[in-house]
């Protein structure tokens, strides 16, 4: 599914365009809008915000296909090519990718998945914990991180690993009482296994968050023969979804 933080920024790469070239391209899918001058970003975040995906998804494609025209309307160009990159950047995070003027998911069994990291921000701001904003601060550290340029895969991988132990310390914090066992709260293994313990997480979900912060650790991400980029976008699909998974067990233990 195409995110928040994607529709935005499809938003911004409208704003640099023609107002009456932006109509014309939403309304040929049925995204009907008045776009006026002054007033583009705030017309097109009220058309894009709610939109489905499939309609999004057609004007995403319209615009890969038709880049060089695109292009050809917007003075001076790199400000045309900042905008699509980091609109190209926000879908990668979303599991999509551009490839010699086609758009298309990376992992086609994405499409009926929903956008993790939206809910998982909604849910954080709402769960209560003492670091959530600090938990949430790493996330979008994260994503700007990735879309950076150049960007930097470490940070970007540092960031959610660092989401990841806040939020597992933070919850570990909470189920702290007279009678739990003590643990070094500085050290990652000390506060999964305290979690497991306690009887929060079963011994499988320990080596699950034990394995996957590991991927996500310094130097952990560089095999052979795979991008940098690619394993920069799967460690951190997989820390947002741990961070998701502790997130969900806290509400329903809460």
């Amino acid at each position: 599914m195409i995110g928040k933080r994607a529709r935005y920024s499809l938003a911004q790469f409208f704003e640099i365009q023609d107002p009456r070239v932006v109509v014309t391209l939403l309304g040929k899918y049925d995204l009907h809008a008045s776009v006026s001058y002054g007033n583009e970003i705030h017309d097109l975040l009220i058309i894009l915000r709610n939109e489905s995906d499939e309609r999004v998804l057609y004007v995403l494609n319209e615009i890969v296909s038709t880049k060089g025209y695109l292009r050809s309307k917007v003075s001076p160009k790199y400000v045309f090519d900042e905008r699509f990159n980091d609109l190209e950047r926000c879908l990668q995070l979303d599991g999509y990718v551009i490839n010699n003027n086609a758009f298309s998911q990376i992992d086609p069994s994405i499409g009926d998945g929903e956008p993790i990291e939206d809910d998982l921000i909604q849910a954080l701001g709402s769960s209560g914990l003492l670091k959530a904003a600090e938990i949430i601060g790493k996330i979008n550290n994260s994503s700007a991180a990735y879309r950076a340029t150049p960007p930097n895969y470490n940070a970007c991988l540092n960031d959610i690993r660092v989401a990841l132990e806040t939020l597992a310390s933070s919850i570990a914090k909470n189920l702290e009482n007279s009678s739990s066992p003590s643990y070094d709260e500085n050290k990652w293994g000390a506060i999964v296994s305290f979690l497991r313990t306690v009887g929060y997480i079963s011994t499988e979900e320990e080596r699950g968050l034990v394995g996957v912060y590991g991927f996500v650790s310094p130097g952990s991400h560089r095999p052979l023969g795979v991008p940098e980029e690619q394993m920069a976008r799967l460690g951190r699909s997989l820390g947002l979804g741990m961070c998701w998974f502790l997130v969900k067990l806290h509400e329903q233990k809460a």
